[in-house]
């Protein structure tokens, strides 16, 4: 085929391609990884003093047949078994259990999994001197030894794929190298050193697949909950957004009626002098001859007036001060947790003095050449005591002031009851 060449595959590139795909499976990016080795230290350390100290046991119940098997280097595995490798081994579990938040806040994560690779190197080193020091003709069966210490590095403790391979081609060089440095005697079980050396290579094989199968398990489930949490913390923020926006007007950006509602009922909820409707003022609050305002200008203009209007009786109410809302229409409501009546009308003038500075033309209006509001003003004192609830009975009392205001020619603040 002209213009195209072909590339041979060799079986070094295959081999080098799978083992790309393999390592990529078990590598984050740079944080994720760092998340995931954090997230999985405390675990990871509590299992793995549990399988040493519980290893310790089985190591030195070997020591029987440790007497059988190599009776002339007998006491040399008395003396690395019970004597060495134990109180190392207990020492560092006890440690760990000791400084166990310190050591998870103050080292990285892979120590702990060097550590435990260094152990079961030595563990498997301690089979492997006493190897070489032994003449026992059974040597050549002791060697399968080995192969536990092989499955409890990579499949009890689970260590990390990369230092379960580490693990797995030291006790393979071991065994070789005990092997071969033996070759020149006399060993009546030699015959069984060639398949006892494919078992190995086979037991290798099947638990480093088995480690590197696990690694990759407890990677996807890292990575599903990693997903898990950030879609619920996805649908936490739709969900407050979608609060927010039940809560606020789409006009103003005030607060809506729902809101108001909900406020008051907090309110109400509290104990102190508010749960008893004392100090507690509401301001109803009517911007004057809005109709007219639209019918002049447009009510595209109109929805302009009052988000101003909004805007600036919000930045002079400032915040904590009390709770502003869109009532309805060209109408605003002022709730003042704590105030009394002489604070409250303090409060609407101040209210009705940031409107009228923004000196915004109206010259429909026959109170004033710009934009005014009018403002009722109402307090538990005057809300009466029938038996409709406190706030609807503020509610009534502001409405009556608010009206008074519009009678009395609008651009002021009247409160409930003075005549």
């Amino acid at each position: 085929m002209s213009g195209a060449s072909a590339q041979p595959i060799t079986l070094l590139s295959a081999l080098r391609e799978m083992r790309a795909l393999y390592m990529r499976g078990l590598r984050f990016e740079p944080e994720l990884e760092a998340r995931f080795n954090q997230a999985s230290a405390p675990g990871r350390m509590l299992h793995m003093q549990i399988t040493a100290a519980t290893a310790l046991l089985l190591f030195n119940l070997f020591l029987v047949s440790d007497w059988y098997m190599i009776p002339d280097a007998f006491m040399l595995s008395v003396k690395l078994r019970l004597f060495t490798l134990t109180p190392l081994v207990l020492a560092l579990v006890i440690f760990g259990f000791v400084v166990r938040d310190w050591w998870l806040s103050h080292t990285p994560p892979w120590l702990t999994d060097v550590i435990a690779m260094v152990g079961t190197m030595l563990v498997a080193g301690c089979l492997g001197v006493v190897l070489m020091a032994s003449n026992s003709p059974q040597v050549s069966i002791y060697r399968a030894g080995l192969i536990p210490v092989l499955i409890f590095g990579n499949l009890v403790q689970r260590l990390r794929f990369p230092r379960a391979l580490a693990v797995s081609a030291f006790i393979l060089g071991l065994f070789i190298y005990t092997t071969v440095a033996r070759q020149g005697e006399c060993r009546p079980y030699a015959i069984i050193e060639a398949p006892m050396g494919l078992l190995i290579i086979v037991v290798t094989l099947y638990t480093l697949i088995s480690n590197f199968n696990l690694e990759l398990d407890e990677r996807q489930r890292f990575l599903q909950n990693e997903r898990g949490q950030s879609l619920r913390s996805e649908l936490e923020q739709m969900k407050r957004g979608l609060e927010d926006l039940s809560n606020l007007d789409p006009l103003t950006g005030l607060p809506n009626r729902r809101c108001f509602d909900g406020y008051l009922k907090e309110l109400s909820s509290q104990d102190g002098a508010t749960t008893a409707g004392q100090g507690m003022a509401l301001l109803l609050i009517d911007v004057d001859h809005f109709k007219a305002f639209n019918d002049r200008y447009g009510h595209p203009a109109g929805d302009q007036c009052l988000r101003q209007v909004a805007r600036a009786m919000r930045s002079r109410l400032g915040e904590g001060r009390g709770l502003l809302a869109r009532w309805g229409g060209e109408e605003f409501v002022v709730v003042l947790p704590g105030a009394t009546p002489q604070a409250a009308m303090a409060v609407a003038e101040d209210l009705r003095q940031a409107v009228a500075a923004l000196a915004m033309r109206h010259e429909a209006s026959t109170t004033s050449e710009h934009v005014s509001i009018s403002v009722g003003v109402a307090d538990p004192s005057q809300a009466g005591a029938d038996e409709r609830p406190l706030v609807d009975r503020l509610v009534s009392r502001a409405d009556e002031a608010l009206y008074r205001a519009k009678q009395d020619g609008r651009n002021r603040c009247v409160l409930a009851g003075v005549a």
